[in-house]
């Protein structure tokens, strides 16, 4: 990261505020795709607009305050381009992986409720990672000394490697993630120190990989493909397995919830029996009816497997989800919290 903004305009006389506005709505975009991978229960807005702000403010000033310390030194014995190329393939890494990695952390450790797995780490860690990106982005398009030369960074830095900052940092929270059931505290550290390393590691791949083609004159439209290729892959891939992770959720925790609180045809479509869901019951089911189920489904897994939570608010779940699925009136029995006999 480099900043040399000295004014509220460009080199080429366009304002700072602009480019900030035009970048922010490919990025919320990002954010947005991202979000979708967890489809049953995503995540609070707020708190996903406080990972974006720590990575958009905190992250990027302490990347950018350690990597003027480090790099420092370089520039004194080897000098100012050695430094560059040290720091965009070192410096950088290791810095902003772990002036990001933080704000993962910080949300594992004091809402873990709000942090179940894996996928609920990858949309955190990417939030906070597209945050950086945002005001890293804003800096260097501020340098551009022509409409042209803005053009193409912004293609290039906001376009074509736009959601590689988001990748790194969600390979933090996939290791956060796994950590969260691990069965031990050593494995747990462990499965974070892995995913810490392989955002460190693959930030520095792309780094070098950038800056050898810099270095040759070719051409990004190499690295953009194989960078857009397996993102494309990655993401259709995370989601089918989001989505198969969510339905053996279901079967587990919900199948007792038919038809007293969910109709038999809407959990047909939960655990994706076609020949069921395909009924009327099931099409009548909308966005909230599926976020009720996938809360109801992980609040009864932590009370379960954790002790997290209460029966009380399983009960206010079951509660909303009845009045869907059931819209009209109709004879229940007294609301059940899970005792010492629905644990075992």
């Amino acid at each position: 990261m480099r900043v040399s903004i000295s004014a509220q305009y460009n080199r080429a006389g366009m304002p700072v505020w602009l480019s900030a506005i035009i970048i922010a709505i490919p990025t919320y975009w990002y954010a947005r795709l991202v979000r979708g991978i967890d489809r049953f229960e995503r995540e609070p807005v707020k708190y996903l607009i406080v990972a974006f702000l720590w990575g958009a403010i905190p992250a990027a000033f302490i990347a950018l305050v350690l990597q003027l310390i480090f790099s420092l030194p370089v520039t004194g014995v080897w000098g100012e381009e050695a430094s560059r190329a040290i720091t965009a393939i070192v410096f950088a890494p290791l810095t902003e992986e772990l002036a990001k990695g933080l704000a993962v952390a910080a949300v594992y450790l004091w809402r873990r409720r709000e942090f179940d797995g894996w996928v609920d780490g990858i949309v955190y860690g990417s939030t906070v990672g597209f945050g950086f990106a945002y005001v890293e982005n804003i800096i260097y398009l501020a340098d551009t000394g022509s409409l042209e030369e803005w053009i193409q960074l912004f293609i290039v830095r906001v376009i074509v490697f736009g959601f590689m900052h988001g990748f790194y940092t969600s390979l933090i929270g996939i290791g956060f993630g796994f950590a969260r059931h691990a069965p031990s505290r050593s494995r747990a550290l462990w499965f974070i120190a892995l995913g810490w390393g392989a955002a460190i590691v693959t930030h520095a791949i792309h780094n070098v990989s950038v800056t050898l083609v810099e270095a040759s004159g070719g051409s990004t439209l190499l690295v953009a493909a194989l960078n857009y290729g397996l993102l494309i892959a990655l993401m259709l891939g995370l989601r089918r397995l989001s989505l198969l992770r969510d339905r053996q959720m279901f079967r587990t925790y919900l199948a007792d919830e038919s038809p007293e609180v969910i109709t038999p045809e809407a959990y047909a479509a939960l655990v994706g029996v076609r020949a069921q869901a395909g009924s009327r019951g099931a099409a009548q089911l909308n966005g909230s009816f599926y976020h009720l189920a996938g809360e109801l489904a992980q609040r009864k897994r932590q009370l379960i497997e954790y002790g997290e939570g209460s029966g009380e608010e399983i009960d206010r779940l079951r509660d909303q989800l009845r009045s869907i699925s059931y819209p009209q009136p109709r004879a229940t029995s007294t609301p059940r919290s899970l005792n010492a006999a629905d644990r075992n």
